[in-house]
């Protein structure tokens, strides 16, 4: 399924476009000293493997479906990682696994390469096939290389509830570094890149609406930072 630049906007590209543009900073994240405990249900390691397409299913054996935005190469392995092919333009491709019950925990080891901040990885927990006039789901994190976004998804709309700096931007070298989300009722607590944890909370992030995992590969720009994954997982 191909999603149209709507598509990238109404599940991605807005949240972060309106990041960028310095809109309205939520002061509602918190450190936290842990995370809860949430077993992996899906598990996939990219690492060592040879390249070539995006394999049909995970490590435990659930398949893989890609959806694409603005693009039509899928997203591949390569030297070792998943790469998201993008191209020099906005657009997305979002790699997905059903869970078959709320996705409470979502996370991935994701690099950076080069290029501006506007390049993105999202986490994010939706409810099925995402017609972007309907879709909902009750996660919706964006990492780049400088910033943290926490949102939910509406109606087929991001709606931002935090995001902050990270206090270092990370390296663009790309150096795989973990992001791990997990739900605590209306929390959810963020494992970040720069090696801190914070705590967001909003009753939206406990109604589980979304049974789908998405790791999602975003450009804003041509010049946009590539992003990869080493490691994938959700629970």
């Amino acid at each position: 399924m191909t999603l149209t630049r709507r598509g990238v906007l109404g599940l991605g590209g807005a949240a972060l476009l309106g990041a960028l543009a310095g809109c309205g900073a939520s002061a509602l994240a918190t450190p936290v000293a842990g995370v809860p405990d949430v077993p992996l249900r899906r598990h996939t390691r990219w690492t060592g493997r040879p390249d070539g397409p995006l394999p049909a299913a995970g490590d435990e054996g659930v398949p893989f479906t890609t959806l694409l935005s603005n693009t039509t190469a899928r997203p591949s392995l390569r030297g070792g990682v998943l790469v998201g092919n993008l191209p020099a333009r906005s657009s997305a491709a979002y790699v997905t696994q059903p869970l078959g019950a709320p996705v409470r925990r979502i996370g991935a080891r994701i690099a950076f390469g080069p290029g501006t901040t506007s390049g993105s990885a999202a986490l994010v927990a939706w409810n099925g096939a995402p017609e972007v006039d309907r879709v909902d789901g009750h996660l919706h994190l964006v990492f780049t290389p400088d910033r943290w976004i926490a949102g939910v998804l509406e109606g087929g709309r991001v709606r931002e509830i935090a995001r902050d700096d990270y206090g270092l931007a990370l390296p663009q070298d790309g150096t795989p570094r973990t992001v791990d989300v997990v739900t605590a009722g209306d929390t959810v607590v963020l494992r970040l890149p720069d090696g801190t944890a914070t705590s967001v909370r909003d009753a939206r992030f406990g109604t589980g609406s979304g049974t789908v995992a998405v790791w999602e590969f975003y450009k804003n720009a041509d010049d946009s930072a590539e992003v990869t994954f080493a490691e994938t997982w959700a629970g």
